[in-house]
């Protein structure tokens, strides 16, 4: 058959197919009713419209907003939601509003950080409409998820994992993952360059594809511990750079120098793990074993993204893929950077043997 046949069966055949976009098949995980909720809701107020209850529970009603606030703390998240945005979109507060702009509010102070957040977006709360409607969050999370495997071996995306869906909301400047769901703060996109999302949701999607590659999960402390060391710093390789602590910035300086605190003490706290193992052996409890449980500060995030960063600039990233689930190997590779970073007048500390083959032996 000549080619210019084959070329007209297939336009007959085939032209009167849909087109599909990059990033259709991300459509269905993204929302942003929840933060246009919050808009309308302030717009009204500003109007000075007095805002019904029924119209709160609406919005509380959007599948990003009833995730969020599906916790005990729930009912004080609503409470807090309410006082920031009725204050934050008031015609006649102008002024109070730039003294709360002018805090440097700390992490605990929730209902500052909530209530100067939502006071920053009220007043670009046009250019977040323009943003919402302009941005297409669905091919960010295609390409999140196309970035987020070359973190991963072919044998952890070669199944089905059901990927976060993603919800804008208003609250503090964060983003969080509750009901495998990211909850994304729409001022804090808004800061971010399309491929910091990106890059966000890839971590994000990295816990996702190594949830559904471990198998198995033992109940035991230490391994729980470098467990998260591993999850998170893999994750972090994606999305953190030179400047880890750069990102707790936002909930204040005493957070921002918290993280950097462990950070820099990561030895330290994988010495005294090494110590603590040596206590329990002896002397072993069941259940968790509270003094390992106290050293897990930021979920692993510090110590994890060193010991990761150190075994990918000890030329070990491709060992490191291939062990994504498997925390007593990435104990290993963080040994044998250490040893090969310690020949070059390095100091890093490495965990004993004692510890490398123990978590070998609760796998």
């Amino acid at each position: 058959m000549k080619v210019y046949h084959l070329i007209l069966i297939y336009l007959l055949l085939f032209s009167n197919l849909p087109c599909h976009s990059q990033g259709d098949s991300f459509v269905e995980k993204y929302s942003s009713n929840s933060a246009f909720g919050i808009l309308d809701i302030g717009e009204n107020i500003h109007s000075g419209n007095v805002v019904d209850e029924e119209t709160w529970e609406r919005v509380f009603d959007t599948e990003g907003y009833r995730k969020y606030l599906a916790t005990s703390r729930g009912d004080v998240l609503r409470s807090m939601l309410k006082v920031a945005t009725e204050f934050a979109f008031s015609p006649d507060k102008d002024a109070e509003v730039d003294s709360v702009l002018l805090l440097t509010p700390d992490a605990s102070d929730y209902q500052t950080l909530m209530t100067q957040n939502i006071c920053k977006l009220a007043r670009r709360h046009d250019e977040a409409r323009r943003y919402m409607e302009e941005t297409d969050f669905p091919r960010l999370l295609s390409k999140a998820d196309r970035l987020v495997k070359k973190y991963l071996p072919k044998r952890a995306v070669s199944g089905e994992v059901t990927l976060n869906d993603l919800y804008l909301i208003c609250t503090i400047p964060d983003a969080s993952v509750r009901d495998h769901s990211v909850l994304l703060d729409l001022n804090l996109a808004m800061g971010m360059t399309e491929e910091e999302i990106v890059r966000l949701l890839a971590h994000e999607f990295f816990h996702n594809y190594r949830e559904t590659a471990l198998t198995d999960e033992p109940g035991n402390s230490f391994w729980k511990i470098f467990n998260c060391f591993e999850n998170e710093g893999i994750a972090d390789l994606i999305d953190k750079g030179e400047h880890p602590e750069a990102m707790y910035a936002r909930y204040g300086a005493s957070f921002e120098s918290l993280y950097l605190h462990e950070y820099q003490n990561s030895s330290k706290t994988l010495q005294k793990l090494d110590s603590l193992l040596s206590v329990y052996q002896v002397n072993p409890v069941k259940g968790e074993y509270a003094p390992v449980a106290d050293l897990l500060v930021f979920n692993g995030h510090p110590t994890g993204y060193y010991m990761a960063r150190l075994i990918c600039e000890e030329g070990l990233q491709k060992e490191l893929i291939e062990a994504i689930d498997n925390p007593a190997t990435f104990a290993e590779l963080y040994n044998e950077a250490a040893s090969r970073r310690n020949k070059r007048g390095g100091q890093e500390y490495l965990l004993s043997k004692e510890m490398v083959g123990y978590l070998h032996q609760v796998e």
